[in-house]
């Protein structure tokens, strides 16, 4: 008996360590097709010396949501410093009451970059950088959860909570520089245009044994 407490705590750690392994090797989203999980938002642009794209991505702290919920920022359609799956990509995790600023900017602007202490991600780990190729960049931006499960509920204090993109608000502009004026991006997915879409139902869809996961 005196061993079991020793343990079960060693269980603990060790569930812990691989969890944050796990979370470490996140570098992009999942293919997905469950509209509880996508936002995407139609036009983005980063032109040298013109123009870039900010994005915010807030966490009200609705009583329906978890107090954490992680997500994938992917630019789509564009090139990026590291033009690979995980180059074109920010993962972060956002927390109740929390702000992040995420800009697609290219790679040689004079402030916004990771020399800036301002955008520097390891000094303030709400911002996030996708540098993109010296050249006219045009394309789209796509958010999805870390969490494959959005319609699955998670009980706390009796009260059902979530991790799908309906908990978050999303909004966005591409700001053209020399004017000091831009034009604002609708994101189709977030907490103020969302729909759960697909199968919501929560029965096993066919061909799966995960309750609600939706179209895939």
């Amino acid at each position: 008996m005196k061993n079991i407490k020793p343990l079960i705590l060693f269980a603990l750690l060790g569930m812990l360590s691989f969890a944050q392994t796990a979370g470490a090797q996140i570098t992009q989203a999942d293919v997905t097709r469950d509209s509880a999980r996508l936002a995407i938002s139609p036009y983005a642009q980063a032109v040298p010396s013109d123009s870039y794209t900010f994005i915010g991505i807030s966490h009200p702290s609705l009583d329906s949501a978890l107090t954490q919920i992680g997500v994938v920022v992917e630019a789509i359609g564009m090139t990026t410093t590291v033009n690979s799956v995980a180059g074109r990509a920010s993962v972060f995790t956002i927390n109740a009451g929390e702000t992040h600023r995420l800009f697609v900017v290219n790679q040689s602007h004079s402030t916004i970059n990771g020399s800036n202490a301002a955008f520097d991600n390891a000094q303030d780990s709400r911002v996030h950088l996708i540098p993109t190729a010296d050249s006219a960049q045009f394309g789209s931006i796509k958010v999805t959860t870390v969490s494959k499960y959005p319609l699955v509920a998670t009980s706390v204090n009796s009260v059902n909570k979530y991790q799908n993109l309906a908990q978050l608000n999303l909004w966005g502009v591409v700001y053209v520089e020399s004017g000091g004026a831009g034009f604002a991006m609708e994101f189709v997915g977030d907490m103020q245009d969302s729909s759960i879409g697909g199968n919501a139902s929560l029965t096993p869809v066919s061909g799966t044994t995960a309750p609600g996961r939706g179209i895939n």
